[in-house]
């Protein structure tokens, strides 16, 4: 966030967006009263997503644990500084704790992330913490462009309501991008139309450092530049694109933003396309989508208030407000539908303007003094309504990952470990944050290997009991871990619990999943040692790679595995 100097404060009470349509006003008075708001929403938005934050695990739609162990990749590279072999480090990385992802998503949420682990240490706490940073972010951006559109009360208003609506609360309690991708996306927003109303070179270059920022964030920030061309296109303001330090913004962009975004390309190309492929939708469905899902994502009173505030628009968007609003709306829909993604959760990216013409219509519509203000009762009300709810919200969760983890890095402190399971990540992020000096090594593509999803492009990779004990001799598995009463993909899988019964393995524990969700039920992890357990046989250990154009090969004494 910059910083805030008494002149800006004034010049943010200014009502900047006039879509063309309209004059501009007088500065208001910055006032206490708008800080006290501010934070007042921001508190009272943080205390609710921080109840529980301890309670769980990683699990929400497996990205989940993934951007928790990429965090913890970036803050070992922090730590180890691996200047002279970076790619190397990586590779060995992957190879010791697979469920990095630091090239299928952009890496300047895992910056802050592991950031949060070298503070704090690596706990869920942590990268909970890390998306509660955004969600500061989100309600500061959120806030103030409300209240240069509107007024401080209205912003207040439209702060609360979006930081606890239901979905929401749902990725500002997990670790998903969903939270700082839009957090970064409103103050693109935000400073882009402060650069339209005004023409101020600086909000011109703030709108493209936020930029450069959130195409770093998400690769779904590309809607960001349909809404630029859309406002562009209605209000007519090309004097404001043909200009020299646009052309600046756009190098800055460019040179920041696009060597990673071309690199993503190059290396995860394939595997994007595939994922894209893999839950696309077609025809009329495409169009359709997102506004069928709508009212199972948006609460539907809140999301018919919107409506009406919508229609009603001309009558308190005297200043043509309005117009930023809909081709906000417009360059969410237009861009997910184009991209033809089967996710109801990006709709999330056009909750903001929903919300502002819900709360607008009952806090500027209606002008008679007493009306006006019982309308703004009503406003506070709406607050009231959804924060009680919101306190009660808990977010999906897991847990016994953790205990089989601990077991193992705190009774047999090193080992080669094969992992068969659902959230194969959450039990990585456990190995490695339970075992400081990396004494383990944990395999989960032994087996059969995925592409970004588990689909047609999924490679077995193992077919006979043969294969299998070839795969513990050359890798030196001594440990397996796999879960109990879950659905097998593979044929090797169930191969692998067979020989688990015979008398080369000990089970050394039964760990209980619980867990707030029905799918979780019944399921245990159990643990086994290979009583027959010998070094590994092979020089190098070999990583099958589908979302890349070559397997990663790592040699076996690149890893500590310390004394057995």
């Amino acid at each position: 966030m910059e910083p805030v100097s008494g002149a800006q404060v004034q010049d943010r009470e200014t009502p900047l967006v006039t879509g063309g349509l309209g004059r501009e006003i007088e500065p208001r008075p910055a006032a206490a009263g708008r800080w006290l708001l501010l934070l007042a929403a921001i508190v009272l938005v943080c205390i609710i997503i921080a109840r529980d934050i301890h309670t769980g695990e990683f699990d929400y739609n497996v990205d989940e644990a993934q951007h928790a162990v990429t965090g913890l990749f970036v803050a070992d590279a922090l730590h180890d500084l691996p200047i002279r072999h970076p790619v190397q480090y990586a590779y060995r990385y992957y190879a010791q704790y697979p469920a990095v992802a630091i090239l299928h998503w952009p890496p300047l949420f895992y910056l802050f992330e592991g950031l949060s682990f070298m503070l704090f240490g690596p706990s869920v706490v942590s990268a909970r913490l890390t998306v509660i940073f955004f969600a500061v972010v989100l309600l500061y951006q959120w806030f103030l462009l409300v209240e240069e559109l509107q007024d401080s009360y209205t912003a207040f208003v439209c702060a609360v309501v979006l930081g606890l609506l239901p979905t929401m609360l749902v990725f500002e309690k997990t670790i998903m991008l969903e939270i700082p991708s839009l957090a970064l996306g409103v103050a693109v927003i935000r400073h882009w139309i402060r650069y339209l109303q005004e023409g101020r070179r600086s909000s011109l270059f703030w709108f493209g450092f936020w930029l450069v920022a959130a195409l770093l964030c998400k690769q779904t920030s590309v809607y960001l530049l349909v809404f630029c061309l859309l406002t562009v296109l209605v209000t007519k303001k090309w004097d404001r694109v043909f200009r020299r330090d646009m052309l600046w913004v756009a190098v800055l962009v460019t040179v920041l933003a696009g060597p990673f975004l071309v690199l993503m390309l190059l290396l995860q190309g394939n595997a994007v396309a595939n994922d894209l492929s893999s839950h696309r939708m077609n025809g009329i469905e495409r169009l359709t989508y997102y506004a069928r899902t709508l009212p199972a994502t948006f609460p539907p009173a809140l999301l018919a208030l919107a409506v009406l505030g919508l229609l009603l628009a001309r009558k308190w968007n005297t200043r043509g407000q309005a117009t930023m609003m809909v081709c906000w709306i417009v360059a969410g829909y237009v861009t997910f539908s184009f991209f033809g993604q089967r996710e109801s959760r990006f709709a999330i990216y056009w909750f903001p303007p929903l919300v502002y013409f819900a709360v607008g219509l009952l806090t500027e519509f209606f002008q008679k003094p007493r009306l006006r203000w019982a309308m703004r009762g009503v406003a506070a009300l709406l607050v009231a309504i959804v924060a009680l709810p919101a306190w009660s919200q808990q977010r999906p969760y897991i847990s016994g990952y953790k205990d089989i983890a601990s077991q193992l890095v705190n009774q047999y402190h090193a080992g080669i470990v094969l992992f068969d399971g659902r959230v194969p990540g959450n039990f990585v992020f456990y190995m490695r944050a339970l075992d400081p000096k990396r004494h383990f090594v944990v395999l989960r593509k032994s087996l059969y290997a995925d592409d970004i999803r588990p689909g047609q492009n999924s490679e077995e990779l193992l077919h006979s009991r043969e294969d299998l004990a070839d795969a513990f001799r050359r890798d030196g598995i001594r440990f397996v871990v796999v879960s109990e009463n879950t659905p097998l993909r593979f044929g090797v899988q169930r191969i692998l619990r067979e020989q688990l019964q015979s008398d080369q393995f000990q089970l050394l524990g039964r760990f209980p999943i619980s867990s707030n969700e029905a799918s979780w039920k019944g399921e245990s992890l159990l643990l086994y040692e290979n009583k027959q357990w010998n070094p590994p046989a092979d020089k190098v250990l070999r990583i099958r790679m589908l979302t890349l154009p070559y397997d990663i090969v790592v040699p076996i004494d690149d890893f500590d595995l310390g004394k057995h």
